[in-house]
């Protein structure tokens, strides 16, 4: 990458006059950029044996050229991580079943996924999967997949496929339907986690995948108790 700033020492050529300075990085590890890199070596101290070994590894070189350098091809991965930076992941919103004030002990709460508007939407948290084609001549392919987690801030969290199901007396026994049950009276704080990972393929083969991004949106509910009355 073109390096602008660097000073030229005595006997060296100064920049702009009859070529530029470049700067090589080889990307390794964690470190997928030179921003990325010089953030973490800005952390240790100079004396350090990590940063020696960081810099051999990073393969760090500042040369003069009279023509510009050709650019190096990058890896798949590297072509992947930069189609991963450009992948929306939609944010999560969520609705419940009884109102959020007025829980029953006992009772399921029903939970599902909408949009911003509280419309359930399915497709918003369903699997996506795209071609991408030919890219710097790798043929390359990804999928997004959602995973829900419900945390009720009491009991185990609750794993549930996709968007749930929204609440209809005609829906009462659907086995895909998200819910979770509170046992005691209270207010409460529930979670909605939707995780997402990216699967990708190179010329067909399936590749290791990348975690995506973990999408939250709470939700107040208050749980009562229906009082009887016995004789």
């Amino acid at each position: 990458m073109p390096k602008p700033d660097y000073q030229a020492g005595v006997g060296q050529p100064v920049e702009g006059q009859g070529g530029h300075w470049y700067q090589k990085f080889c990307s390794f590890g964690d470190y997928q950029t030179l921003a990325d890199f010089q953030r973490a070596l800005g952390g240790l101290d100079a004396m350090d044996v990590r940063q020696t070994d960081m810099l051999q590894r990073a393969g760090l070189e500042v040369r003069f050229f009279t023509t510009t350098p050709p650019v190096p091809r990058r890896t798949p991965e590297q072509a992947m991580l930069e189609i991963y930076g450009q992948i929306d992941f939609p944010k999560t919103f969520l609705a419940v079943n009884p109102a959020a004030a007025k829980q029953v002990v006992g009772l399921p709460t029903w939970v599902w996924l909408t949009n911003e508007n509280g419309q359930f939407d399915p497709k918003r948290y369903a699997v996506q999967t795209k071609e991408i084609g030919t890219t710097e001549g790798y043929q390359l392919k990804w999928q997004i997949v959602p995973m829900l987690t419900l945390s009720p801030e009491t009991g185990d969290p609750q794993k549930c496929a996709e968007a749930g199901v929204p609440w209809s007396e005609s829906d009462a026994d659907n086995p895909d339907a998200c819910t979770v049950t509170y046992n005691k009276a209270g207010k409460y704080t529930l979670t909605a986690d939707v995780n997402w990972t990216v699967r990708w393929w190179l010329a067909g083969e399936a590749q290791d995948p990348i975690p995506g991004p973990t999408n939250t949106a709470t939700q107040e509910v208050i749980v009562g108790e229906i009082q009887t009355v016995t004789r």
